[in-house]
């Protein structure tokens, strides 16, 4: 038994289409039937946040070469679901990443006159000398994490923008 589906542009929620959708072509597949369910032959059902855990999770570039024009089957509402969904790009990652570190920064000033100001209500006061000492332990621990960056071989922009995405995927399940 043999079904036929026909491609075509998909029109989202907002406005857009997927290119990828132009080209009108057949495909045709082999249907089984068991107790009142239709099975595709040759193909397997997968819960879609597996599929995108193997996806984001493994190096997937060479498959493209092999896979990249093999149809595949899913939900109307989920592709354009997919295709409704924010695209990450460089400069979503890039404002991110200078959000993140202002935030980041005005956090840690904030903490520094918190604490100072516990000190003085205590009359314990800083000078040079423990700013100084504050100074270097922070600058020692932004070369231990330059160092241990470099040695994992991954490129600082990309660990800066997981780093990131981590925070900010933490902060927004709170």
């Amino acid at each position: 038994m043999s079904a036929r589906s026909r491609s075509r542009w998909l029109a989202t929620g907002d406005g857009r289409t997927i290119p990828g959708m132009t080209n009108s072509t057949d495909l045709e597949i082999e249907v089984k039937t068991e107790s009142s369910k239709a099975i595709i032959t040759g193909k397997t059902s997968v819960p879609f946040r597996t599929f995108v855990g193997l996806v984001l999770q493994r190096k997937v570039l060479q498959l493209f070469k092999q896979w990249g024009e093999e149809p595949i089957i899913l939900s109307s509402e989920l592709l354009t679901g997919l295709a409704s969904a924010p695209q990450d790009s460089p400069e979503n990652r890039a404002h991110l990443i200078i959000v993140t570190l202002g935030v980041g920064t005005l956090f840690g000033i904030f903490a520094l006159a918190v604490g100072v100001s516990i000190l003085l209500v205590f009359n314990i006061t800083l000078g040079l000398r423990e700013f100084m000492l504050i100074a270097g332990g922070l600058a020692g621990v932004a070369i231990l994490v330059g160092l241990l960056a470099k040695f994992q071989r991954v490129s600082r922009g990309q660990k800066v923008a997981d780093t990131m995405e981590k925070v900010a995927q933490f902060l927004s399940k709170r």
